[in-house]
């Protein structure tokens, strides 16, 4: 009989896997989905799994559990940054480390159950990644500060909206955007004047909808307050 106490069954890996054991929250939970919404955008599974799936994704509890609805749709999967050692874990403890967004980096904005929104004045960096998986994203530039002749918006197609708001010697193109069942919808030309901005957008809306427009009402009376 063997005293190792490797023999314990305290000391079993699978036991202590914090991929088996960690409990997840809102924000596992929202990235699942967005992989889910971007699948069903791409024609890689149906709505009806799109539901069937999501429904499971609501019920897990551990990463392991969203293992199981996203193993054939992702190479990273939920459980990889939890195990020390893989590539996907060391790469997400790293973005943990870093407060803010790295110049060098796209700045992230994910909507999962809360719209976000960047109004005001902000510091507008090179790259923007939109990820509206099930609420809206407004990115309004009216009030941004920025000397960048060109940003580049990347959308992940989910269900929530994104809308981009210019001034009125802005530009944005909209050529590198593409739909499934949603809609793109833009007044604003892809030319800006002179130097001033033009912004680029690829991806895709899914089943959301993209709008670039020029400020409103509602804009002119919040800027003026």
């Amino acid at each position: 009989m063997s005293n190792s106490s490797f023999d314990s069954p305290d000391n079993d890996p699978a036991e202590n896997d914090p991929a088996k054991t960690y409990r997840i929250g809102h924000k596992e939970r929202d990235e699942a989905i967005e992989v889910l919404r971007e699948a069903a955008g791409d024609g890689r599974i149906t709505v009806e799994e799109l539901d069937e799936r999501m429904e499971k994704v609501q019920a897990a509890k551990v990463p392991v559990d969203l293992d199981e609805v996203l193993a054939d749709l992702t190479l990273n999967l939920p459980s990889d940054r939890y195990r020390p050692g893989s590539q996907v874990s060391r790469r997400h403890v790293g973005n943990r480390a870093i407060a803010g967004w790295d110049s060098a980096q796209p700045l992230v904005i994910k909507a999962g159950w809360e719209s976000e929104n960047r109004r005001g004045r902000w510091q507008v960096p090179h790259s923007i990644r939109c990820e509206p998986s099930m609420s809206n994203i407004e990115l309004n530039f009216l009030e941004a500060e920025t000397t960048l002749p060109e940003i580049q918006v990347e959308i992940v197609a989910g269900l929530g909206n994104v809308t981009v708001v210019v001034p009125d010697d802005w530009g944005v193109n909209v050529d590198q955007l593409s739909k499934t069942w949603g809609t793109v919808k833009s007044v604003v030309g892809a030319i800006p004047e002179g130097s001033r901005p033009l912004v680029v957008v690829s991806g895709s809306v899914g089943m959301g909808t993209f709008r670039a427009r020029f400020a409103n009402f509602l804009d002119r009376r919040r800027m003026a307050k």
